[in-house]
């Protein structure tokens, strides 16, 4: 029912926007400008599972695609009419993958699939007042690996893969310019979209907003600002970020949020309802009730070379994620020799997979490096970056390369690669990054029309 409202709406909104659009472009003498592009991608995806993880074990179960091959079509649309833009960003894609589970080959599987990573209109009411709605991508802050103090996007380093968009959500928005240097932006997410990935199992939408304040000067480059944010339920959030310039191209900034009580799902050791002189690990909400103050914190220096290289690095805390015992017991709470865990072992799986949390555990460093005009060579950029948790020191790496040639085609590369601090037993292989995939390979082509 309200995908049809949804297409109805749609079908019924976009001529009525773009003729807002014409008369009002017509009203203010300026011809109505449309612009538009296209990105065409064609790629190929190799992923190792971990074979021995007690999530995935010799991937029977979430049955990761071994190799996949895929071509998207990225759409850009702008339509402005003086104050009045519109803006469209479909995504359309096309991927063929074959999965590999206990070491024997599947068949191949085609799938299609097609969602609005933007689309949105904004209107200019003033030059103090902007106002836009719909689906649209809307972060702030100078920390790569995550943005705590926006409790509504929740992206990460992890999550921004290069031929990876992010998703935009359904976002009223308005924004306040009381002085060059001074602005209040409020937002809320009205309802869920198409396509956005879940965050925590068995969340259920409700509405978010927030509200944000920016003090800023050297043109902008510096910055402060302070958040406050409220859901439909639960507490409220406060956050704060700032980037400062230290001298010149080195910067210090970071980003936070705290707030009381905590929805991600941890593991519990309590008596099992058969038998309850034996123990077992659920995975509960166990502390929705809490009066601590949870913080997540993301602190970081940024070293900028003359050509648009820069050296980061980067250290998040958050006391909300789970221990490096807590992640031992989310382990034994997906054991199938345990009889007494078979019972919740699906319930578990989807929770410990998705417990709330853009990193599961509590600290970690990062160092980063992104290279352009590598060896003097015009358009070809080298990015990499290496994750290490500090709770058992696991680690994950990722290296992106592109290479741009003729007037707009771009060859990618990327890698991703896991391990533990020991890779020589099976118990080491379900540690904080390691995860479910032990290393990828994509490459393919960018043309832009």
């Amino acid at each position: 029912m309200r995908t049809g409202l949804s297409m109805l709406l749609g079908r019924s909104l976009l001529p009525i926007m773009f003729g807002c659009l014409s008369s009002n472009a017509l009203a203010a003498g300026q011809p109505l400008s449309v612009r538009s592009s296209l990105s065409f991608y064609t790629f190929g995806t190799y992923t190792e599972p971990v074979k021995d993880s007690s999530l995935n074990p010799k991937n029977k179960i979430l049955e990761i695609p071994s190799s996949q091959v895929s071509m998207d079509l990225r759409p850009n649309l702008k339509v402005d009419g003086g104050d009045l833009q519109l803006v469209a960003r479909p995504q359309i894609e096309l991927t063929v993958s074959k999965t590999k589970v206990d070491g024997v080959d599947g068949s191949e599987h085609p799938s299609s699939s097609g969602k609005w990573n933007e689309a949105y209109g904004q209107y200019t009411a003033s030059e103090s007042v902007l106002i836009s709605f719909g689906v649209q991508s809307f972060q702030w802050g100078s920390a790569e690996l995550l943005n705590p103090s926006n409790t509504i996007f929740h992206e990460s380093a992890e999550s921004k893969g290069i031929v990876s968009p992010v998703v935009g959500r359904n976002i009223a928005r308005i924004n306040l310019t009381w002085l060059k240097n001074l602005s209040t932006i409020f937002m809320t997410e009205t309802e869920a979209a198409k396509g956005t990935p879940v965050f925590r199992a068995e969340e259920i939408f409700e509405t978010r907003s927030l509200v944000k304040n920016e003090v800023s000067w050297h043109d902008g480059s510096d910055f402060i600002g302070v958040v406050f944010g409220a859901a439909a339920t639960g507490s409220p959030s406060v956050g704060e970020y700032f980037n400062i310039g230290v001298f010149d191209g080195l910067s210090l900034y970071a980003d936070a949020s705290h707030r009381k009580q905590s929805a991600t799902w941890y593991p519990v050791v309590e008596k099992s309802a058969t038998i309850p002189t034996k123990k077992v690990v659920q995975l509960r909400q166990s502390r929705l009730h809490d009066q601590v103050t949870y913080t997540t914190a993301v602190g970081g220096l940024r070293y900028s070379f003359e050509g648009g290289s820069d050296l980061r690095l980067e250290y998040l805390t958050q006391n909300s994620g789970w221990t490096k015992e807590e992640n031992k017991n989310a382990m034994l709470a997906l054991d199938t020799t345990n009889s007494l865990q078979l019972a919740d072992y699906e319930t578990n799986l989807k929770r410990s997979l998705k417990p709330g949390l853009e990193f599961r555990g509590q600290k970690y460093a990062m160092v980063s490096l992104r290279w352009t005009e590598v060896g003097g060579i015009k358009d070809f950029t080298i990015y990499g970056r290496a994750l290490q948790s500090l709770s058992d020191f696991s680690s994950k790496f990722y290296a992106t390369a592109e290479y741009g040639f003729g007037s707009s085609s771009t060859l990618i590369l990327q890698g991703l690669s896991t391990s533990s601090a020991s890779d020589t037993t099976s118990s080491t292989s379900d540690t904080d990054l390691k995860g479910v995939v032990a290393s990828s390979l994509t490459a393919g082509l960018r043309r832009d029309f």
